[in-house]
């Protein structure tokens, strides 16, 4: 009852963080509907507006939108700290849900002057009020762990990600890259899902999983071997995307990273094996049944970047496939 008491202390009031899961559930609903009814329109390339728009909605306005009410939340209790500010927290949700509806409407209508550059600038600044208020927020961690780490990462992965994002969105408007810009795009996207999205996902899962299952006495090596592997292969690909030489080097990285995520999806296993509570709750069979999707969408990933398909019907199911699984499962 006590240790209750004491994350309620900690842990922001539910009026702040509603408004990011409220709005994460809209963007998911408004999502589905505009793919249902813009299905044709969308096929082909991907590099098109309303594509660009779809993206964007599901990526900020649902995924990085829950992971935003889900930390403000989380936080306090997996590192058992005090949030710096909630005041911040509102304000960020202000500038971000704004930014969120300019940057989606530009893509849409291609507007792609003032209009998506004013957007992309709110959305960075967001980002960046929510990354100060949990970095401040982890300066008063008395006790660290494993979650801790793979947090500050995905901070980290998270500026990253903003700051590619606002430079493409210049370059959109005002072109100043030279050579093949997507690139720089599929790297945005590598950033934001595997060191964003993907690293919340496994520092968090590795303290939440053991809470709701009741599990002791299990290694945690293989958590911090998937650390090193990911960041290894993510900073890897990264920097070999800059230099034309070094490009044989991307596969190399590429396989650390799927390395690290059956590494993980080992750690989770061991962790399921040593829980003492025995029946399955309904959170952790949704939670098992994401593994598995992981587990595929990784197994995909591997065949479309390594094995050559004759067929480019075969190849555009994979991707539609591996696509739908990595942004559903």
């Amino acid at each position: 009852m006590l240790g209750t008491e004491i994350v309620s202390a900690k842990t922001p009031s539910f009026k702040m963080v509603v408004k990011y899961f409220v709005t994460a559930i809209f963007s998911f609903l408004l999502l589905n509907f505009l793919l249902m009814i813009n299905y044709t329109s969308i096929a082909g390339y991907f590099f098109q507006p309303r594509i660009l728009a779809l993206v964007h909605i599901g990526t900020l306005g649902w995924i990085t939108m829950i992971i935003f009410g889900a930390l403000f939340q989380l936080v306090p209790v997996v590192l058992e700290v005090k949030l710096f500010s909630e005041t911040l927290g509102e304000i960020q949700y202000w500038i971000f849900t704004i930014g969120i509806i300019g940057l989606v409407t530009a893509f849409w209508n291609f507007d792609i002057r003032l209009h998506l550059l004013i957007s992309a600038i709110m959305i960075v600044i967001a980002m960046i009020i929510f990354i100060v208020n949990l970095t401040i927020t982890m300066f008063n961690v008395k006790k660290w762990n494993i979650t801790g780490a793979y947090l500050i990462a995905a901070l980290f992965y998270l500026l990253s990600t903003a700051a590619a994002g606002l430079l493409m969105a210049i370059n959109l408007g005002y072109p100043y890259i030279h050579g093949n810009h997507i690139q720089y795009l599929r790297l945005h996207a590598d950033v934001a899902l595997i060191g964003w999205v993907l690293m919340v996902i496994m520092g968090v899962s590795y303290k939440l999983i053991p809470m709701f299952t009741l599990s002791h006495g299990y290694s945690m090596k293989p958590a911090w071997v998937t650390f090193f592997l990911i960041n290894t292969g993510l900073l890897g690909i990264t920097t070999v995307m800059h230099y034309q030489h070094l490009n044989s080097l991307y596969f190399t990285f590429l396989l650390l990273i799927i390395a690290g995520v059956l590494t993980y999806l080992f750690e989770i296993y061991l962790i399921l094996k040593a829980r003492v509570r025995k029946k399955i709750d309904i959170g952790i069979k949704h939670s098992i049944a994401a593994f598995a999707f992981l587990f595929v969408a990784t197994i995909l990933g591997l065949l479309l970047t390594f094995v050559d398909f004759k067929n480019q019907g075969v190849t555009f199911s994979l991707i539609l496939v591996y696509g739908y699984t990595v942004i559903f499962g």
